[in-house]
């Protein structure tokens, strides 16, 4: 009872500091989705320099709130982490404990298998003493029993514990290339406001011919370069040509779809340095084999991302597909584009990979919600609803959407 007492004063401070950093991080996300909801009410209002100041200002708020989330989120993970491996160090002290006396009890098995019943009865002078060996006997074969039922279940907790391990440290890893893309849109977002209050000196007048020149500047629009991988550029025209059809295909917003390959790879400009054989995990070996065998691929030059330090990589292409995953897309790929067989790497299957996995999350519907919701899921998959990481990388697939679908706004009124 003391030592039980104990532990709890011991614990208790951890246990009082995580509440409050649920606390904290749940603040934060209703603020963010605050934020996010007088964003859009001021980008669906009249243009006028207030009103861009004021999303400036409120996209300034958002970034730095989701970068205090994601602190707090990858200290909580730290701590998660810290407390799955002594739970896994636990396990494996006790799975050994177990083995050590499983055989204790084959070794007196093994003894007394080796007697013969004359043996048996002669050493024992009363019948009660023979029967009561034989029935030693018995309770020693049940405990192995009961020995092997214990190992086979701390192993199962084990290989469960262990899974979860690297879910939250894959987590902690993408909520750290995450936060450095806050960062980098907290820094945007104050340049573009300080950017925007020098040209315009505060006055209606000088921002309305800004804007009437951006919309006029079409050319700017649709060259914008994008260095893709392999030394190739792409126009920002060129990637929506290769997003439409896509978009047609499978009912998912060509700015929704532009921005998730936007995230994932730069439309295809960042598709890993990894190699199948270091980076990718070897259940995955057979389906890139097969994929890489049917496109004339050479597996041993041709790249997948990195593994990070926790588990693996090995993703392929523009929309980073695992090869399991592709295969299993496969055929819809092939019956839309009609490339058969359909390449991770050829950015038109990117697309349509990525449009046929989120319409099949709902965001064929092309509302906020589904669009953010089959975002969540295309990073998160089955945590999409519990994961800070997905609320977060949804909120910036959907920010950039947003830019993009301004662009291309601006690029149909000039037809």
């Amino acid at each position: 009872m003391k030592k039980i007492i104990f532990l709890l004063i011991l614990f208790l401070p951890v246990l009082v500091f995580a509440d409050e950093r649920d606390d904290k991080i749940r603040q934060l996300e209703a603020s963010i989705e605050q934020y996010n909801q007088q964003i859009q009410k001021k980008q669906s209002e009249a243009q006028n320099l207030a009103n861009q100041i004021s999303i400036f200002e409120l996209q300034i708020k958002q970034s730095q709130a989701e970068i205090d989330a994601t602190n707090l989120t990858i200290k909580q993970l730290a701590s998660a982490i810290g407390g799955k491996e002594a739970g896994i160090a636990q396990k494996e002290k006790e799975i050994k404990e177990q083995n050590i006396l499983l055989a204790q009890y084959l070794r007196q098995v093994a003894y007394s298998d080796g007697s013969s019943l004359l043996g048996f009865l002669l050493k024992n002078d009363k019948f009660s003493d023979f029967f009561n060996d034989f029935n030693s006997l018995n309770n020693v074969q049940s405990k192995i029993q009961e020995t092997l039922e214990t190992i086979k279940e701390l192993k199962e907790k084990l290989i469960k514990e262990k899974e979860d391990l690297e879910d939250d440290k894959a987590e902690q890893e993408q909520l750290k290339r995450i936060q450095n893309k806050q960062k980098a849109v907290l820094q945007g977002a104050k340049k573009d406001k300080q950017k925007l209050l020098e040209e315009t000196k505060g006055q209606e007048k000088i921002y309305q011919q800004l804007i009437a020149k951006t919309r006029a500047d079409i050319e700017v629009i649709k060259n914008q370069p994008y260095n893709l991988a392999m030394g190739f550029k792409m126009t920002f025209e060129e990637a929506l040509s290769r997003a439409l059809p896509a978009s047609q295909r499978t009912s998912v917003r060509s700015a929704f779809l532009m921005a998730i390959l936007k995230i994932e790879s730069d439309w295809g400009g960042n598709v890993g340095k990894g190699t199948w054989q270091t980076d990718m995990h070897p259940r995955d070996f057979n389906a890139f084999k097969k994929i890489t065998g049917a496109l004339g691929l050479n597996p041993d030059s041709t790249p997948v991302s990195k593994k990070p330090y926790y588990g693996w990589g090995g993703a392929m292409g523009p929309a980073q597909f695992l090869p399991t995953t592709w295969l299993l897309y496969e055929a819809a790929i092939a019956n839309l584009t009609g490339h058969r067989p359909p390449s991770p790497w050829n950015i038109e299957d990117a697309f349509t990979a990525s449009g046929i996995m989120l319409a099949e999350s709902g965001a064929d519907k092309q509302t906020y919600a589904a669009e953010s919701k089959a975002a969540k899921i295309y990073i998160a998959g089955g945590r999409w609803n519990r994961s800070l990481t997905a609320r977060i990388y949804a909120n910036n697939v959907m920010a950039e959407a947003a830019r993009i679908q301004k662009n291309i706004d601006i690029l149909n009124q000039s037809k």
